[in-house]
């Protein structure tokens, strides 16, 4: 994974590499007993693990979004809420390609089928306001953000995986002509399928960061117990044998 720039400035900032991923999961390990009686039903949750490289600067790193500032803990997505508590809500993102955008939860555990009839749920429908574009290619993995209501911090809900750019336009509304959308993975399951939590304060990556830390040194500073040193024939001969090869 590269962080990008614009191509005066150089190559782009070398991250890391994926240590844990995922693509498609069946929908009863995601929606539990919420899911659909068909077998053959996958939910795309795409997301990855990617931890930093060792020569990587983590004094570049923020919990601020620009252009959103602090955010608050995930909201997690609970299938017994009113559906007015999600659907309708605003949402920003701050994308590689489009920036600053804002737009609209339209739908949650939406079905379709693909070019193939398999079918696949996508857990957000996002379109833009005022039929602008929500996101452009190269926007996959920013986040969706519910934005703060009554100086409530803004809460994460989702990343970006696709949509218009890679699906075409979506006829949603009556009289009016196809839009542009976008898919979104909720945020709180994919991190609960990765064994991940999400940092927001400066004081968390302090934390993580120390507690990394502390990780390492005790992974360094314990070694293999060393071999026997054999003083007579007799032992040598013992050592031998307790390391004998395996033949495998």
């Amino acid at each position: 994974m590269f962080h990008p720039l614009p191509p005066n400035l150089g190559p782009g900032v070398y991250l890391g590499a994926v240590e844990r991923a995922t693509s498609f999961i069946t929908d009863d390990v995601w929606y539990g007993i919420y899911a659909g009686t068909n077998p053959e039903t996958f939910v795309r949750a795409d997301g990855a693990f990617i931890p930093f490289a060792d020569d990587f600067d983590i004094t570049n790193v923020s919990t601020s979004v620009k252009g959103v500032g602090l955010i608050g803990d995930i909201k997690a997505i609970d299938l017994q809420s009113p559906i007015g508590s999600l659907i309708g809500k605003q949402v920003v993102k701050v994308g590689r390609s489009s920036g600053h955008t804002t737009g609209t939860v339209m739908a949650y555990a939406l079905e379709y089928n693909d070019e193939k009839g398999i079918c696949f749920f996508t857990d957000f429908l996002v379109v833009g306001e005022n039929q602008q574009t929500f996101d452009l290619e190269g926007d996959s993995g920013s986040l969706i953000i519910l934005t703060g209501q009554d100086g409530e911090k803004p809460q994460p809900i989702g990343i970006i995986w696709g949509g218009t750019a890679n699906r075409g336009r979506l006829k949603l509304k009556s009289g009016q002509g196809p839009e542009n959308w976008t898919s979104g993975v909720d945020l709180g399951r994919l991190l609960d399928l990765l064994e991940l939590d999400l940092i927001t304060t400066s004081e968390g990556l302090q934390e993580a960061l120390e507690e990394q830390r502390i990780t390492v040194a005790a992974a360094n500073s314990t070694g293999t117990e060393s071999s026997p040193v054999a003083t007579t024939p007799q032992e040598a001969e013992k050592v031998d044998k307790i390391y004998e090869p395996l033949g495998i």
